[in-house]
């Protein structure tokens, strides 16, 4: 069977969440993850090229197949929402000129596939997500980080399943 490497994110301008995780099989394993952390005494443009930048040296290392992207939520705040979409459009950008295959999921997905229910909090994923992965995680990841895994996880998961988009 062929290793397929997905690369995860979890959008967000202060922090995007990113890992890389190899699926042979049924085995999963968690090749590297990280959050790219923006200065918020930077421009927006600014962190938008930095988070490109670190994106595209991610791309460029570790080649992954697929991208597991999470759906844009609609929060109280619109700017922020807004700000978000931009980052997600960059990352699309940047995995298209790289040849990924594009997977979107939306939250609920992401709570479903990772700890059985739609509304999950973040502690069931934090618990859930180590567990899955036969604790091969670092202990100190920072949410989006965590995130991150987990749309991975699901994107895997999904793969397991054979359900398509």
């Amino acid at each position: 069977m062929t290793v397929i490497r997905i690369l995860g994110i979890d959008p967000g301008f202060d922090r995007l969440g990113v890992c890389i995780l190899d699926k042979d099989g049924s085995k999963e394993t968690l090749i590297y993850s990280s959050c790219v952390i923006t200065s918020k005494k930077d421009t927006f443009e600014k962190r938008l090229e930095e988070i490109g930048k670190s994106l595209e040296k991610i791309l460029k290392e570790y080649k992954p197949q697929e991208l597991a992207i999470e759906k844009l939520f609609f929060t109280k705040n619109q700017t922020t929402a807004i700000n978000v979409a931009e980052v997600r459009g960059v990352c699309i950008y940047l995995s298209q000129t790289h040849k990924l295959s594009i997977y979107e999921y939306s939250p609920p997905e992401i709570k479903l596939a990772v700890a059985g229910h739609g509304k999950a909090n973040k502690n069931d994923i934090a618990h859930m997500v180590p567990k899955i992965l036969k604790n091969q995680i670092k202990q100190t990841l920072l949410d989006d980080e965590m995130d991150a895994i987990a749309i991975a996880l699901t994107h895997s998961s999904h793969r397991k399943m054979g359900v398509w988009k």
